[in-house]
């Protein structure tokens, strides 16, 4: 390694004192720092040396951390240095130690069923949180024009709904092909081959699409958007825009939720057609309906108002979708452990809501009348 006038050097003046010299600062890069620990490793008892850093250029609190590393946290007893440099090491004796992890898996089921209804609930709290944010930040956004993100607003819309109408299209398709052979096969038997067009034409604009919808744009959509902020823990950039000054809510979760609640009841309609083409073509192919039969009968049993609800079941998973992704995102901890962790609850925590929801909202507008 090429030594250059300002690198950080010592010498040992005697049997008992050490004079350091150059800059130890930032720019001690980590071999150069190994090095230095491994020579300073050769001393018996480091602090017993009188030190000298009168001749020291630069020292910030990296250079001093190496330092009190040597001196194994303590000063040692004879040391000459400049108040600034003086004051630099009582920081760190101030420095509280890293306190040792609180977390450790109990043996009791007890606790662990306790900790876990704990997590849930903290975790859901944290997801109501990063919704109230969001909605101060449109309510910012409404009152100052200019700071509305449209260009990232229109980024996610483009991810999250162009990007995924291939898979969403032969998903939709297959599960289409699939229901009408499987639901007609039974009603051949009683001679009703096709009422499955109006069981289709029913069930797919409400449910089906909606449904399988979300659950597909979960796994693919969700997971993508906690990988995507998670890493910017890893590469500082969260930290870098919060030092900024710029509301990490507002630039990485509001652009993702808008672009989802824009992008998944247009998705829901793409997946009802592509489902509803599937049944028709297993329909002719497995039943011997015909194309004209389902497309006269599917535009008489398809309902104004379950296309309604199909839509807005389509926004509202979007929003879950967006809200859970980012808050998991934006509470990862800056490792990849912690990210694929969070990446994995992301999409337990957006599939487990969907399905409740769906099932809460159905049973609510059949109270209502509307099913």
């Amino acid at each position: 390694m090429e030594k250059t006038a300002s690198d950080p050097t010592w010498r040992r003046d005697g049997d008992a004192r050490i004079t350091l010299s150059g800059s130890w600062n930032l720019l001690v890069d980590e071999r150069r720092r190994r090095r230095l620990f491994r020579d300073f490793a050769q001393l018996d008892s480091p602090r017993a040396y009188h030190w000298n850093l009168h001749d020291v250029e630069a020292l910030d609190s990296t250079g001093a951390l190496v330092l009190w590393k040597v001196w194994n946290g303590r000063l040692p007893e004879r040391l000459d240095c400049s108040d600034d440099q003086r004051r630099l090491f009582q920081r760190l004796a101030a420095t509280p130690p890293l306190a040792e992890s609180s977390r450790r898996v109990s043996e009791n089921w007890l606790e662990r069923f306790g900790a876990g209804i704990l997590t849930v609930l903290a975790t859901g709290a944290g997801i109501f949180t990063l919704a109230g944010q969001l909605m101060l930040d449109a309510a910012y956004c409404l009152r100052h024009p200019r700071v509305v993100p449209w260009k990232e607003i229109s980024a996610n819309v483009y991810h999250i709904g162009v990007t995924a109408m291939l898979l969403l299209g032969s998903i939709g398709f297959l599960v289409g092909a699939v229901m009408t052979i499987q639901v007609g096969l039974v009603l051949a038997q009683f001679g009703a081959s096709a009422m499955v067009i109006g069981m289709m034409a029913t069930a797919v604009p409400r449910e089906l699409g909606a449904v399988v919808t979300g659950l597909l744009m979960a796994g693919r959509t969700g997971s993508a958007m906690t990988a995507s902020i998670g890493a910017m823990h890893i590469t500082e950039e969260y930290d870098a825009l919060q030092a900024l000054g710029s509301s990490p809510s507002l630039r990485l979760a509001l652009p993702r939720v808008l672009g989802a609640v824009i992008a998944m009841p247009m998705l829901v309609v793409w997946t009802d057609c592509t489902t509803l083409l599937g049944s028709a073509i297993a329909a002719h192919a497995g039943l011997a309906v015909n194309y004209r039969l389902f497309l006269a009968q599917s535009l008489q049993q398809v309902q104004v108002v379950n296309v309604w609800i199909g839509l807005g079941k389509g926004a509202l998973f979007g929003f879950v979708i967006a809200l859970v992704g980012s808050y998991f995102g934006m509470s990862a901890s800056p490792d990849t452990e912690s990210l694929s962790r969070t990446t994995t609850f992301s999409v337990v925590t957006s599939l487990t809501s969907i399905l409740l929801l769906d099932a809460s909202l159905g049973a609510m507008l059949t109270h209502v009348g509307l099913l």
